[in-house]
């Protein structure tokens, strides 16, 4: 008995494919092949035409087709927001120096005392990003050849002596990495600036006011000749940086309201006349304490 007899014609015939029991109706599979030429026509025809379209839209659509294939869909929407975030992260990265209040720069004629740099930028020594507004918008646009050699060796809390001309950047030589260095949460005194004059005490700390605008630092100046009484007032007040001469930040310790035990950094200005005011006021402290001392004028 013949079972392939009740299928219709062109239907059944085996495995072999069109055998000696195929009916008239019957057509043979196409080869593989022929499948394999269909598949890579198809991919012609599909693949995307990128010369047509703009060269904007085209450089995206190269870019999302080098893209690796994800695993899963979960793997896939992690990927697309890590990318955002990536994206978002460079944006605003550059955004905080666009909006910036920076001045004109200056066009005057620089010596090489000034121009003479490395080439370095702000940015190497990784310094806050509060800091580096206030650097920018103070005019800084690179450190000078005096803040390049000062700047990395103070970060790292080594002991400088450093020599340089007026108009140089010597006074933010030192402040920038004072006002890095200081923890904004502790608020006690944690830099002191000692400085010969009244005169070059306020324009020092009006410096650090300027650098540190956008930083939560508290800055004081205290000098002879002004009231000793308001300065202990302010001194109850948290202070971080303090500028002064030393005959008054003397008093102030003395009588038990300025605290200097935690101070880690002490920066002494034009050093060559500030010696000889604290040589001076020791002597006199000298000749106070000690009445024997004969006095000859």
């Amino acid at each position: 008995m013949n079972h392939r007899a009740r299928y219709p014609p062109g239907i059944g015939a085996g495995r072999g494919g069109a055998g000696m029991n195929a009916g008239p109706g019957f057509q043979s599979r196409a080869s593989q092949m022929q499948y394999v030429q269909r598949n890579q026509l198809g991919q012609q025809h599909f693949q995307p035409n990128y010369q047509q379209q703009p060269p904007q839209l085209q450089y995206q659509q190269q870019q999302w087709s080098r893209r690796p294939q994800v695993a899963s869909a979960e793997t896939s929407l992690y990927e697309v927001e890590k990318t955002v975030q990536s994206e978002a992260a460079d944006s605003s990265s550059q955004d905080w120096k666009a909006a910036l209040r920076v001045p004109p720069p200056d066009t005057r004629f620089k010596t090489e005392d000034v121009t003479a740099t490395k080439g370095n930028e702000f940015e190497d020594y990784f310094l806050k990003r509060e800091l580096l507004m206030g650097i920018y918008e103070k005019g800084f646009e690179k450190p000078s050849p005096i803040q390049e050699e000062s700047i990395p060796i103070a970060l790292t809390g080594s002991d400088i002596l450093a020599r340089a001309k007026n108009g140089t950047g010597k006074t933010a030589a030192f402040c920038i990495p004072a006002l890095e260095k200081i923890d904004q949460d502790n608020n006690v005194i944690q830099v002191v600036i000692l400085v010969p004059t009244r005169e070059l005490a306020l324009q020092t700390s009006q410096v650090c006011k300027e650098l540190g605008k956008h930083l939560k630092i508290q800055v004081m100046v205290t000098t002879g000749g002004t009231s000793l009484k308001d300065d202990i007032m302010r001194l109850h007040q948290p202070v971080h940086l303090l500028v002064g001469t030393p005959g008054r930040i003397l008093d102030l310790a003395k009588k038990g309201v300025c605290i200097l035990k935690d101070c880690s950094m002490l920066v002494m200005d034009e050093v060559s006349i500030l010696w000889i005011f604290i040589i001076l006021y020791l002597f006199n402290l000298y000749i106070v304490i000690s009445p024997n001392v004969i006095h000859m004028d």
